[in-house]
């Protein structure tokens, strides 16, 4: 069922629905105000009649009888056995001794109310029953032609009903059509164009606004992964060209042993280096699509000496002092593998960057509701005018280019990655040396927040 269909359908409905509920409350009403005037009538006769009962010489007479039977409205005094004493022989049919008001009908079938009571007439200590009639067609007939004034007003409600909503759908409709035409006649490879909000009511223009900012972190995202694609494209081409190269220069000719051995030599180096580089990428495509996984309480100076077991040895052969500073007991909520990667990562960057005679530094404290981990080294550091770009996919600063070691500008983009999917945050200050800083939870639910310092 198309919107406009169910805009219509649901107005005429509502319409119909509160325009009858307004008729059931009315036609309640008058029925009441029919019982209230009709029973008041007959309860005023009542009176008159029960004031001019009397015996009178063992017969039941009534005072100014004929002036009664030609003003006043059908009565029947009866005794308690039905039998009658006094009224119309003609009377509708009753249900033996019953007291009160009740809508009966009379023998011709017109509808009438009857009010019956006990009373004691003068002369007499006997009880009988008054019955007094009031005829009903009057009110029926005004009944039947309310119903039909409110069958009839429904329906032409209904009707009128199904036109404005016909007239409203086409009106709210109108813009909505506008923007499908817009959002038809964008370009999916460039997404330069945007909604147009002018002249639109403020909903369908916020709507517009948050779709247009949609477009735009789309077309960021798009543009992103083209330039991921390019930078990737760009750095697997030169171990590739280095394979191709060292193959076709070793094929051409015939080579010593020594030679065949130093081309297979380099066609491995390129090889280690494309899938380096291969690794990371896909190893950084798995970070971006991750979420929180299993995390638990990881005891940081279990950790720390996990780490030193594995890098101390390391920074001893680059010629580097190893120092680790974590408190006893300290804690981080966090999955422990991702944890290990982070950190690896940071420590092997900065074994590999920092000088001989340098150090390399571990520490952990807890800051209020989270826990801060920090890798320290003495190394040439990151320039300020560089920090914001290190952790672009394929940057490398300055420093690492001049230092002469291999790498593919991948390690940080990938640690930021983990650490987000961690829910924490990561900061770089330095130079001097450089000082990575990552932000964590001590417990589950904690949203750490950590700005960059110098």
């Amino acid at each position: 069922m198309s919107l406009r269909l169910r805009l219509v359908v649901l107005v005429a409905t509502l319409t119909t629905v509160v325009l009858g509920g307004l008729g059931l409350v009315l036609a309640s009403a008058l029925r009441g105000w029919t019982d209230e005037v009709v029973d008041a009538e007959l309860t005023r006769r009542a009176d008159v009649l029960i004031h001019e009962a009397h015996y009178d010489d063992g017969h039941l007479e009534l005072d100014d009888d004929d002036d009664l039977a030609t003003r006043g409205l059908p009565f029947r005094i009866e005794r308690e056995d039905g039998a009658l004493l006094l009224g119309s022989e003609t009377w509708p049919a009753t249900e033996g001794t019953t007291l009160g008001f009740k809508s009966l009908e009379s023998r011709n079938g017109a509808p009438v109310r009857v009010w019956s009571q006990r009373f004691v007439p003068r002369g007499t200590q006997q009880s009988l029953v008054l019955r007094v009639a009031a005829p009903l067609t009057a009110f029926a007939q005004l009944s039947e032609r309310f119903r039909n004034g409110l069958l009839l007003s429904l329906a032409l409600a209904a009707v009128l009903s199904v036109l404005g909503a016909t007239a409203l759908a086409h009106g709210f409709l109108t813009p909505l059509r506008r923007l499908s035409r817009e959002v038809e006649h964008l370009e999916a490879r460039k997404l330069e164009g945007r909604l147009d909000t002018r002249g639109l009511d403020p909903e369908l223009g916020r709507f517009a606004l948050a779709f247009n900012e949609l477009l735009t972190r789309v077309a960021e995202v798009m543009a992103g992964q083209r330039d991921f694609v390019g930078r990737a494209s760009h750095a697997l081409r030169t171990p590739l060209t280095s394979i191709l190269t060292q193959a076709e220069v070793a094929l051409r000719r015939e080579r010593t042993e020594a030679e065949y051995r130093a081309a297979l030599e380099s066609i491995a180096h390129a090889t280690r280096d494309a899938a380096r580089l291969s690794d990371g990428l896909l190893a950084l495509t798995r970070a971006d699509s991750m979420t929180a996984g299993a995390q638990e309480a990881v005891s940081l100076p279990t950790l720390a000496v996990e780490l030193e077991r594995l890098f101390r040895p390391r920074a001893e052969v680059a010629g580097l002092a190893w120092e680790t500073a974590v408190p006893d007991g300290l804690t981080v909520h966090a999955t422990h593998a991702r944890l290990r990667e982070v950190l690896d990562a940071l420590l092997d960057n900065a074994i590999r960057y920092t000088p001989r005679g340098g150090t390399v530094r571990f520490t952990a404290r807890a800051e209020g509701p989270r826990v801060l981990l920090e890798v320290t080294d003495t190394g040439p550091g990151i320039a300020p005018e560089e920090r914001e770009q290190v952790f672009e996919r394929f940057f490398r600063g300055k420093a690492a280019e001049t230092s002469g070691q291999p790498g593919s500008g991948l390690g940080l983009s990938l640690v930021k990655a983990l650490v987000a999917a961690e829910g924490g945050e990561l900061a770089v200050a330095g130079p001097p040396g450089t000082r990575v800083t990552i932000a964590l939870s001590a417990a589950p639910r904690d949203r750490p927040q950590l700005q960059s310092t110098s």
